[in-house]
């Protein structure tokens, strides 16, 4: 095959997890994506060129996370060393979601590695199947299978201690707003921040405010959303981190009425934004906000109910 054939095109997308007091099982799919063109390559190794943004924080060998996930894809469905194989890829990779912002950026390369080996061997694979593959090269349920599956998405674990998803119904009657300071956050570093064991009223707060925050989102009725996206099992631990992250999300709620969270380990921060609000929102943002916070990035966005797709 001639090197330069363009094999596929893969559409990875951005997503928030946690949505508040969600910890490490919810997430939801935004319309913010990376774009992967992916071509046989004949010199024997494995190159992904990056355009946009934060390439330069991105490996562009046979380390790269697509790549990486290709590799481990093919092993685990088939058994076999890809090395093997002795097949190899040229991948062009548009940056479209920020790096190490809380926005899902490593899922979106770990999915695009899951749809191009699926496509490109044939596997045929099943949502659950590309979620467990996943898995096995990032251990983040709440950003994988949203990033496959479009939408709102709740992780559980089933009698077998399998974990699965459920992809909610939600209204659209609302945009979210993101808030992307001029920093990053390595999830790791983050995640050593939370502890092992709660209070036990801080874990009924969560598993209470979560339940309502669901209905929230399938209702599309968000009065009193600011309480239920309360969270005390991780943000409030994180917040040495990212302080002016954690005021963003205080204003929002008490001042602006505006139901808001830290997307996933941060620092980002994204608004649930009533589409009876969106007025207001907008002035506040340009008014209040930017003049506050000069340095960082506002972007309005909606949610994604179409899962990353090979084109």
């Amino acid at each position: 095959m001639n090197e330069n054939k363009m094999i596929i095109r893969v559409r990875t997308f951005a997503t928030v997890a946690n949505l508040g007091p969600g910890f490490d099982c919810a997430g939801m799919a935004l319309d913010l994506y990376n774009d992967h063109e992916v071509y046989e390559n004949q010199d024997g190794k494995d190159c992904v060129f990056i355009e946009g943004n934060d390439r330069h924080r991105i490996a562009t060998d046979g380390n790269n996370l697509i790549c990486r996930t290709i590799r481990k894809t093919y092993e685990i469905k088939t058994g076999k060393k890809f090395e093997d194989l002795k097949k190899n890829f040229r991948i062009i990779t548009h940056i479209g979601v920020p790096v190490e912002r809380g926005l899902g950026s490593s899922s979106t390369a770990v999915v695009a590695g899951l749809l191009i080996a699926d496509r490109v061997f044939g596997f045929g694979m099943t949502r659950k199947e590309l979620l467990n593959a996943g898995l096995e090269i990032e251990s983040h349920p709440d950003n994988i299978a949203p990033c496959i599956s479009g939408g709102l998405v709740v992780c559980y674990r089933d009698r077998n201690n399998e974990i699965g998803f459920k992809k909610i119904r939600t209204g659209n009657n609302f945009k979210i707003l993101l808030i992307i300071p001029d920093y990053k956050v390595n999830t790791n570093e983050a995640r050593k921040l939370v502890p092992d064991s709660f209070p036990r009223e801080d874990v009924i707060a969560n598993i209470s405010n979560f339940a309502l925050l669901i209905n929230s989102f399938a209702s599309g009725d968000f009065t009193d959303a600011s309480d239920f996206i309360n969270d005390r099992i991780h943000q409030p631990y994180r917040k040495a981190v990212y302080p002016d992250s954690i005021s963003l999300v205080e204003e929002l709620n008490e001042t602006a009425g505006l139901p808001a969270a830290i997307g996933g380990s941060g620092p980002t921060v994204f608004a649930i934004i009533p589409e009876n609000k969106m007025k207001e929102a907008n002035i506040y943002v340009e008014e209040t906000l930017k003049k506050k916070y000069p340095e960082f990035d506002y972007i309005f966005t909606s949610i994604s109910s179409k899962g990353s797709y090979c084109y």
